[in-house]
């Protein structure tokens, strides 16, 4: 009696440590000392759309072609939005030094259907030097300007819509000065132009961002400070940009520099422990490759190249954010994006976008939740001095496995 006691005895500790052992997070280590922890989630969106929107894998605005074929709807189903990434750090970290960096990729990068290709979104490393507060970056990211991003489910958040700001090669200077129990975060980059084809000369073989003479530089200024929430701070924070994009009149080497900048102001409000405010404003040029002027960056004349020209334009986005219980989580906000109509009344087109969501995230575990989300597009059209308005309806369910 008391050998086999001391059998299941021994058998419990031996399956507890099993147990144990298994439950640990598993690290993988490369030979410099690297340590690389996987995360990411694997996705499927489905959406109806009662108009053609600009992409139906993700809507930014209504296509064109709503005004001649109303209500051409259609489904869409995708597993892009699939993420996979690593957050580096480093075992070799000093006193005076801390590495640490990032790779990351969905599958947006084009592709078939059933064969999409990944595309990267993050790929940095980053160097923070002691506890100056103090760290460069160098690789893709995201830009300094307006760094919130609207919670929604649509894969194209409401860039074009109010949402200004993408991701792009960057050497990225940062400050953290801390005040009380907040901090003010200083950030200056210079960053890769992405520009356009050349609009005149289709022999030249650099784009209009690599062809410029100077990069574009980007800064924020921000401040986070705990208000009337526990355990939540406010933000508010300005940036800007500026850069040039260098246009090739023709082909004997002419050329005529248009600018592209923006002025932005972020806010993050906690309203309540459940709640919080969020939003973002933006007025600038020559937008395009920052996701805003509803995707159009400057008008170009073929009868009369030197008369080419930037397009101004200003917009923004607010959100409310409610997790009211545990696994219930609530988004609702609008965005727009409105041009100056006297750059664009000669060629027409594009000229208001207007976007309203409302989405609902519940997880039926840890790692698996169910989403379901309204949106609701108008983009203005202006043809010949008149407006039109095209519309679309979009209703989208999420399910989403994340590791």
């Amino acid at each position: 009696m008391n050998i086999n006691s001391k059998n299941i005895a021994a058998k419990i500790i031996l399956l507890s440590a099993i147990t144990s052992f298994a439950a640990e997070p598993i690290s993988v280590t490369t030979k410099t000392g690297v340590t690389a922890t996987l995360y990411g989630f694997a996705s499927l969106n489905a959406a109806y759309e009662d108009s053609k929107s600009n992409n139906g894998n993700f809507a930014n605005f209504v296509a064109a072609s709503d005004l001649t074929n109303e209500n051409d709807g259609g489904w869409h189903l995708t597993p892009n939005l699939t993420r996979i990434g690593f957050n580096l750090s480093s075992g070799s970290d000093t006193t005076y030094f801390k590495a640490n960096g990032k790779v990351e990729v969905d599958f947006y990068g084009g592709g078939s259907a059933n064969n999409p290709n990944p595309r990267l979104r993050h790929g940095y490393g980053e160097i923070s030097f002691g506890k100056t507060g103090f760290s460069i970056l160098g690789g893709q990211t995201w830009d300094v300007i307006s760094p919130l991003v609207t919670p929604t489910l649509n894969a194209g958040v409401l860039n074009n819509s109010g949402d200004a700001g993408l991701r792009r090669a960057q050497l990225r200077l940062t400050e953290k000065i801390p005040v009380g129990e907040g901090s003010v975060d200083i950030a200056a980059a210079v960053v890769r132009t992405i520009g356009e084809n050349q609009p005149y000369n289709s022999s030249s073989a650099s784009e209009t961002g690599t062809d410029a003479d100077i990069p574009t530089f980007q800064g924020r200024i921000g401040i986070a400070l705990p208000l009337w929430v526990d355990n939540k701070k406010a933000g508010l924070g300005v940036s800007g940009h500026y850069g040039q994009e260098e246009i090739d009149l023709d082909a004997t080497g002419k050329t005529k520099d248009i600018p592209t900048w923006s002025a932005n102001v972020d806010l993050t409000l906690p309203i309540t422990g459940a709640i919080t405010f969020l939003g973002e404003g933006f007025v600038g040029e020559n937008l395009d490759t920052y996701a805003a002027g509803i995707g159009r960056g400057f008008v170009a004349n073929t009868e009369d190249p030197e008369s080419i020209k930037s397009i101004k334009a200003y917009g923004g986005w607010f959100a409310l954010q409610a997790k009211l219980i545990q696994k219930l989580a609530i988004n609702a906000g609008a965005g727009i994006d409105k041009l100056d109509r006297d750059d664009i009344e000669t060629v027409g087109g594009r000229e208001q976008n207007i976007s309203v969501f409302a989405n609902t995230t519940y997880s039926l575990t840890d790692a698996f939740s169910l989403g379901f989300e309204y949106l609701h597009v108008q983009t203005d059209y202006l043809t010949a001095g008149t407006v039109k308005e095209a519309d679309l309806n979009r209703y989208q369910l999420s399910a989403t496995y994340g590791f």
